[in-house]
């Protein structure tokens, strides 16, 4: 029997899911490095010139909310997120799958609850933020943004499961 990852479209989609993933794990590192930055301008400001900006801590704080959960499905893609690997000791192989699949089931639920849910609070608020007036709607899209990401490194896990590295290799 012929494995669904060899499907051609399965291939497409696993392929895409990287890029997807990288590119992600990428605008997330250039988020994270544009923070440090505008952190350095608000500490330069605050001392050389004794005037801070009233922005600063408002958008780093946006700024880390938004590089997580970009970062979150990149994570997911690597097998890197947190979990309780309890089940990897058990001895039965068919038992260990049925694990995986029922984790990878309830990550998907969970998203698309998240989604679901979040999305009308999303498309509801009239909520500027206090510093920047920026339309809260903008911070509260990570959250949405970052669990589409997760669903779609959840299909692509469940195609092509990712090499997750053993315990013992840590150590």
């Amino acid at each position: 029997m012929k494995s669904i990852a060899n499907w051609r479209g399965c291939r497409a989609f696993t392929r895409a899911s990287r890029r997807l993933s990288a590119a992600c794990e990428n605008l997330a590192a250039l988020m994270l490095a544009l923070i440090i930055a505008i952190n350095f301008l608000a500490v330069a400001a605050r001392y050389l010139l004794g005037e801070p900006f009233g922005w600063s801590e408002e958008a780093m704080r946006y700024g880390i909310v938004w590089a997580v959960y970009l970062a979150a499905g990149s994570i997911f893609s690597r097998g890197e997120q947190m979990a309780i690997d309890l089940i990897d000791l058990v001895p039965w192989r068919i038992l260990r799958e049925a694990a995986a699949l029922v984790s990878l089931f309830a990550t998907l639920t969970l998203s698309a609850v998240v989604v679901g849910f979040g999305l009308p609070y999303l498309l509801d608020t009239g909520q500027v933020s206090p510093s920047m007036r920026l339309p809260m709607w903008i911070p509260y899209a990570a959250v949405i943004v970052g669990y589409l990401l997760i669903a779609i490194q959840v299909v692509a896990a469940w195609i092509d499961p990712p090499q997750r590295a053993s315990l013992e290799a840590d150590a």
